[in-house]
């Protein structure tokens, strides 16, 4: 179980998470949406103890704050989409860079998602594809009970995208907690249990998937009208138009 309450978290001066309460049960797959700017990859950042913060974060009773970095790792794991790529280090460097990381999960993983003929490549020299699929693997493969990916979709193909969510599918079946914060709603709401809306760092709706997505949600969350498609326990979200205002 994740509990947050009453969440702030400020840059300098600004306020970039404001007064946000969240209650996220193990064994949940949880999308994190919400415009450029709203304040998805701050939240997940606090979550995972990287950023401070006002309020309190727990998982399973114990507070985020507290945890030493070794411990941390047993609890949460934060997943970027991508990173710097001037250092000099290899794909293969690259997923042992963190401390925790299973060794055994590690070679499953690299065989799961295809990296072994990546393994002695500088970062530099593989697509941005790619080095997010490297990072997923270094993600999951330290184990640990909350998982919170940041951008997940942007940048890894079809195939990949659909075979990590039906990954983390398995994994939050066995009892973990996956966050995904993305924009690529498609295929992503597929596989959600939950839905946390976020705009202006604030917490706009939060909710099962199938009753938090609608229409009136998409307009105020990102401005836009949209089809929603459903089909056989299948969402889909098709952006027709910007809605109107009176500055367009």
């Amino acid at each position: 179980m994740l509990v947050v309450k009453k969440l702030e978290v400020f840059y300098g001066n600004f306020k970039a998470i404001s007064n946000v309460n969240l209650k996220l049960r193990s064994g949940s797959l949880v999308a994190v949406i919400g415009p450029n700017g709203a304040g998805k990859s701050t939240l997940l950042k606090t979550i995972a103890g990287m950023l401070s913060y006002s309020g309190s974060i727990t998982i399973e009773n114990v507070e985020v704050r507290e945890l030493s970095p070794w411990e941390r790792i047993r609890y949460v794991t934060y997943v970027p989409a991508t990173i710097a790529t001037t250092v000099d280090i290899t794909v293969g460097d690259l997923l042992l860079s963190t401390e925790g990381v299973d060794l055994r999960a590690l070679e499953n993983y690299v065989r799961m998602y295809d990296l072994r003929n990546l393994l002695n490549r500088r970062i530099w020299e593989v697509s941005t594809g790619e080095l997010e699929r490297a990072l997923i693997v270094r993600g999951l493969s330290r184990l640990s009970k909350v998982y919170l990916f940041d951008e997940l979709l942007s940048h890894i193909d079809l195939r990949y995208q659909i075979r990590v969510l039906k990954h983390l599918r398995r994994l939050v079946n066995e009892g973990r907690l996956v966050l995904v914060a993305s924009n690529q709603l498609s295929p992503l709401l597929n596989f959600t249990d939950y839905v946390v809306a976020i705009r202006a760092g604030k917490l706009l709706a939060a909710g099962p998937t199938d009753e938090v997505i609608c229409n009136e949600l998409l307009k105020e969350l990102y401005g836009v009208k949209a089809e929603i498609i459903r089909h056989r326990n299948l969402i889909d979200v098709v952006p027709i138009d910007e809605v109107k205002t009176s500055s367009t």
